[in-house]
Formats: structure tokens, sequence, C-alpha cells
């Protein structure tokens, strides 16, 4: 791995309007993944997913180095960053597809929606960063044709981030209309799905652990099943009891007459007893 020389820091606007402390080495700009995240205002999940993805996607591109050192630091040029940006970005789109992000913690499924809204905004700001940098170089000493001043490192990395700008700008520019799709497509799906229903409304134990695909049968607590420990729970909390609902016994005939409550206080003490399920907000 390559030993940066000749480094300068300094800052510069990042794609949020925010201040962004980078390097800058021979005409490229170069920055800790700690540093690509505070310019991107990462969610929390992303410093860790860069740190396992982006080593690999560097190896895959051509015309590096892509990563080097830069005293005790490793250092890391944008299309790597770019590359994990985009198999995170893959990998969500799966989940969502599939209904899974229904199921993941709150605090990350809001961060991972809005951060996959903003993907390919973040990704033409790294990419113009990049070749306005090598621009900025390159006019500094004159132009490549007719200075031999210039580097040729200098001079090669310029071309090969034009090249990758124009073979790029017509996905980027899809990607960004597939984001904003993919976007009203996850409003569209929470204002559907049952399981983001007014919190509100009085709903039975079962049909909410319906809605919420939970298996209202599981024993929780003795020989109590969820339904009939959530049922104890709301009791003894003192939540507000609506009307009463006609509901079949389970395998049998006889039809018996059942409390409801409202969504909110259910998801409530569902959570009590099963801690790893968030409510859907």
């Amino acid at each position: 791995m390559s030993l940066l020389t000749s480094v300068t820091n300094y800052t510069l606007i990042g794609p949020y309007e925010n201040q962004v402390s980078i390097y800058h080495a021979n005409g490229l700009v170069w920055a800790t993944i700690e540093q690509w995240c505070s310019a991107l205002k990462a969610p929390y999940f992303l410093p860790d997913m860069l740190r396992n993805s982006v080593e690999a996607q560097a190896a895959l591109l051509k015309g590096g180095p892509y990563t080097a050192m830069m005293g005790t630091s490793k250092v890391y040029r944008w299309p790597p960053i770019a590359a994990a940006l985009d198999l995170w970005h893959r990998n969500w789109m799966v989940r969502v597809s599939k209904g899974e992000h229904t199921t993941m913690p709150t605090s990350l499924r809001n961060e991972s929606e809005q951060f996959a809204r903003n993907v390919s905004k973040l990704k033409a700001w790294g990419y113009e960063l990049q070749e306005r940098e090598l621009q900025a170089a390159i006019n500094s000493k004159g132009s490549v044709q007719t200075s031999s001043s210039v580097p040729m490192d200098v001079a090669h990395a310029m071309q090969a981030i034009r090249t990758l700008a124009q073979a790029t700008q017509a996905v980027l520019e899809k990607h960004e209309s597939e984001i904003l799709e993919h976007g009203e497509q996850l409003d569209q799906i929470k204002r559907e799905m049952p399981a983001f229903r007014s919190p509100d409304e009085f709903v039975t134990i079962k049909q909410r652990c319906i809605e919420r695909a939970l298996a209202f049968g599981k024993i929780v607590q003795g020989r109590m099943n969820l339904t009939q420990a959530c049922g104890q729970y709301l009791q003894k909390s003192g939540a507000e009891k609506g009307p009463l609902q006609a509901e079949r016994l389970d395998g049998s005939a006889i039809i018996t007459e059942v409390a409801t409550w409202q969504r909110k206080d259910i998801d409530a003490a569902i959570k009590h007893y099963m801690p790893e399920l968030a409510a859907p907000n």
C-alpha cells in the first residue's frame, strides 16, 4: 500500500453545506472512513459497513490506487466509497421488496430509509468533488498538453476521472430517479400496510398480532400465550378499553365478546413480552 507524501489538510463544503475536513495529495482527494462518514452525515451503522466493504470494492476497481496510508491512518479516494454505498443500497432495496425492513428496529429502519433517499445526491457530490480538485490541480500548473511540469499521475488520474464521470452520468441520473420512485413506494407501503394503521384505533389483541404478522398463540409467560399475556398486561396497566367485539373462539363454534384496545397500547404490551420487536411508526 502506497504512502502519501506532500499531503495538505484542508476544509471544504460538503453535500449538506457542512464543513468537511479531508486531505489533498497530487491533485487527488483522500479521507479516512470517519471523515467520509462525517461529510455524508452518515447514519450510525454506516462506518462499520464501509470498513467491511470498501477494501473489497477498491480491489475490484481499475485505475487505482484507491487506498493509501497517511502516517498511521488509512485513507481512501471516493470511488470505492461510492461502490460500497451502491452495494448497501442494493441490499436495502432487496430487504424492502421482501418486506423485511418492517421487522428492523425502528431507529435503524428510519435512518436507513432517509439515507437511501439521499444516496444518489451523495454519490454525485463525491464524483464532482474529485473531478473539481483534479481540474484545480492541473489549472494551477497549466495545460496538460503544453506543460511538462504537470505530474503524469495527475494527468492520468484526471483522464480516468473524466472517463468515469462520462460513463456514470447517465447511470447516476437514472439512479436518482429510481431513488425518488422508491421513496414514493415506501411511503405508499407505509400507508397501505396493516402494521402502520392508526395507533389510536381500538382493535382486539389477536387482530393486532395478525396485522404485525406475530404468532398470537406463542407462549410468552408461564402457560399464557401472547394474546392472554397482553390482555393481562393491559388490564393491570389501566389502559383505556374500547367497545367489546364479537369473536369466534379458535377451533370452536362459540362466539364470545372480546375486549378491544388502542393499537399503541397493544404494541406496548407486545414490546413488554417481546422487547426485540419494535413497534412500527
